[in-house]
């Protein structure tokens, strides 16, 4: 499993029905990754956060789209807004 730490940059909901699949950007060490979400509360819990203000550790796999599929995710630098509306884990 490969892991990426990199600031959140761009959200894209790409399809909600039957099953959720959600797209993000991160840029680690100037070099952008694409990334997949698959999981349903981890991409309801992504599109909730504000952009280029969170770094994010994604743990998971590159599909053969050279898209990363992410199947675990984790906040960095936690703040008071983290505090409030919790941790994806």
């Amino acid at each position: 499993m490969d892991t990426h730490i990199g600031l959140l940059t761009h959200i894209k909901v790409f399809k909600e029905k039957p099953y959720a699949i959600t797209g993000m950007l991160i840029w680690e060490n100037d070099v952008c990754i694409n990334c997949v979400i698959r999981n349903k509360p981890f991409a309801k819990y992504v599109l909730s956060l504000p952009m280029h203000q969170y770094e994010i550790e994604v743990k998971g796999n590159y599909n053969s789209r050279g898209q990363f599929d992410v199947k675990h995710m984790r906040i960095v630098n936690i703040d008071s807004y983290i505090a409030l509306i919790g941790t994806p884990e």
